[in-house]
């Protein structure tokens, strides 16, 4: 009879953890839309490969992300969380206990992030200062996304030049004009179409370890405000005495610095736009891109 109820015991925390699966993963799909959606190549790099370069490098960055911490989390932290269930029992009940009750307010690949990161870091000081290195992590990929797609820019915009230069001396025919002027704001679209893609799924990671966090200030008793006004005090000089702890500062500062990418991110972003408005409503070789023009 004993070993008939932990069967069901078994069964049942077996049937529980897979309707929690199912459910989170399906709540998950959703999360980030059309940001997590692969960008077509749609650049042939025949007259200008230099300038595709940094468009590769901007596509790796792109397809390195692709498997965002919102989806990557979630599925490990479910796994954990069956597994868990399954074993039962065991010294961290409560602790478990507590930490599924926490996740209530958290939504999308946050549920698994924040789960994850509670059985593995217990100290809350350490745990808290790993969102700041994640944070961190997500901002050196903005920041080289950011590197590429001005690279990219910058070189097909001086072949932009170069090509009406070459269009008012009568250097070059209008077959090869309209390859190289398709090829240039092909270049650009594309590049705009992969800095967009970037910019949402870093969206999305800084949403999960944002979450992730001030669940965290919460359990500790710190008002996020609070950790905010301490961390820009200390960007005019060090604040000497604060009951706000120095992981939740930095950590603060360092979703400040995230900002601030997504902001260049879309100022880079809004340049593109500009520079193939700029090539498609030109004088001189504007009718040389009808086709790469006419959604402009």
């Amino acid at each position: 009879m004993e070993n008939h109820r932990n069967t069901v015991s078994v069964c049942a925390r077996f049937a529980i953890g897979a309707v929690c699966t199912s459910l989170f993963l399906s709540g998950c799909a959703s999360v980030g839309g059309g940001a997590s959606s692969k960008v077509a190549a749609t650049t042939r790099a025949e007259y200008y490969p230099s300038c595709y370069e940094p468009v590769s490098h901007l596509r790796s960055s792109d397809a390195a992300m692709q498997k965002s911490v919102a989806t990557g989390a979630v599925t490990g932290g479910l796994l954990g969380g069956l597994t868990g269930a399954l074993a039962g029992g065991g010294d961290h009940t409560a602790r478990n206990a507590l930490i599924g009750a926490a996740t209530g307010a958290l939504v999308g690949g946050a549920v698994g992030y924040y789960t994850e990161r509670q059985k593995q870091i217990t100290d809350d000081q350490a745990r808290i200062a790993s969102y700041g290195a994640d944070i961190d992590a997500s901002v050196g990929d903005m920041d080289r996304s950011i590197a590429y797609a001005s690279a990219a820019q910058d070189c097909y915009q001086r072949e932009f030049t170069n090509l009406q230069a070459a269009h008012k001396s009568g250097k070059i025919t209008e077959a090869e004009g309209k390859k190289r002027f398709t090829e240039i704001v092909s270049g650009l679209k594309e590049t705009n179409a992969l800095l967009a893609a970037v910019d949402g799924r870093a969206g999305e990671n800084i949403d999960t370890y944002t979450q992730a966090y001030e669940k965290d200030l919460q359990q500790i008793g710190v008002q996020r405000q609070t950790v905010t006004q301490v961390a820009k005090a200390e960007t005019k000089k060090p604040v000497v005495a604060s009951t706000v702890p120095k992981a939740a500062v930095d950590t603060e500062k360092k979703l400040q610095q995230a900002d601030t990418k997504r902001t260049q991110i879309k100022q880079v972003t809004s340049r593109g736009t500009s520079l193939i408005s700029s090539a498609c409503n030109n004088p001189d070789v504007g009718d040389w891109g009808a086709e790469q023009c006419s959604s402009v």
